[in-house]
């Protein structure tokens, strides 16, 4: 696992495996913050790419339907192509299922440690994380 920043003007890119090109198909995590108007900022966001995604994608739709909290709109299933709202309290369930994933490979274990503790820390701050794909 490595997280990468080259320029403070980039977005933090969490990886566990891929090396295929920059530029590619992935998902950003930024903080939800009910009621707040200001985009996050770039140091408050990371992405990751499909490829490394599995492990956190399985947790994610098995939550769905979901109902957002501050809209009462419900999203039926996760959308690899747009926002995906998710609150504070479903993170602390699926962060619960990472916990317990049986990471045998020393470099994955440390990719979902990693990941959980990005998403603790922005819990702290945040009512839930914002998932969005770029497919």
């Amino acid at each position: 696992m490595r997280l990468s920043k080259k320029d403070k003007k980039e977005i933090q890119t969490l990886i566990y495996r891929y090396s295929g090109p920059r530029a590619n198909i992935g998902y950003t995590f930024e903080p939800l913050r009910y009621g707040d108007t200001d985009e996050p900022k770039l140091e408050e966001i990371i992405f990751i790419y499909a490829d490394d995604f599995d492990i956190v994608l399985s947790a994610l739709k098995s939550k769905y339907p979901l109902d957002d909290p501050d809209t009462g709109e419900t999203y039926e299933a996760f959308d690899p192509c747009w926002d995906n709202p998710i609150p504070e309290s479903i993170w602390h369930e699926i962060l619960t299922e990472l916990d317990a994933w049986p990471a045998k490979e020393p470099e994955l274990h440390i990719f979902i440690d990693s990941f959980i503790a990005w998403v603790r820390a922005h819990l702290k701050r945040a009512n839930g994380i914002i998932v969005t794909g770029n497919l």
